[in-house]
């Protein structure tokens, strides 16, 4: 399958061209509709069944235990956010959703 380079070099494509592209994003649109109502239809589908979609909600039984060694140190100031994170490997924003979890 070839492909095709339209010639922009006048400053305009040729009305040829210009049809062409405008087809391939009306088509492009198309598939991207149609890909979106599969999914849609899937998901659907999968919580009539009963299975959850998404990720796993996060516990306290699933915090790493890294981060609970380190948690009483960070309450007491002697840590910032940042340590706890590169510890257990996470993001800071990690760290602060596992914090909000302990402290609910």
């Amino acid at each position: 399958m070839g492909s095709i380079t339209p010639d922009c070099r006048s400053g305009q494509p040729d009305p040829m061209s210009e049809a062409f592209l405008q087809m391939a994003g009306v088509f492009s649109q198309l598939e991207l509709s149609m890909i979106r109502m599969r999914v849609r239809s899937g998901m659907t589908n999968a919580r009539a069944k009963g299975k959850r979609i998404g990720r796993p909600q996060v516990t306290v039984e699933d915090l790493p235990g890294a981060f609970l060694r380190h948690y009483p140190a960070y309450q007491k100031g002697a840590l910032n956010v940042s340590e706890p994170a590169r510890v257990c490997r996470v993001s800071r924003t990690t760290v602060y959703k596992y914090i909000s979890l302990l402290e609910a």
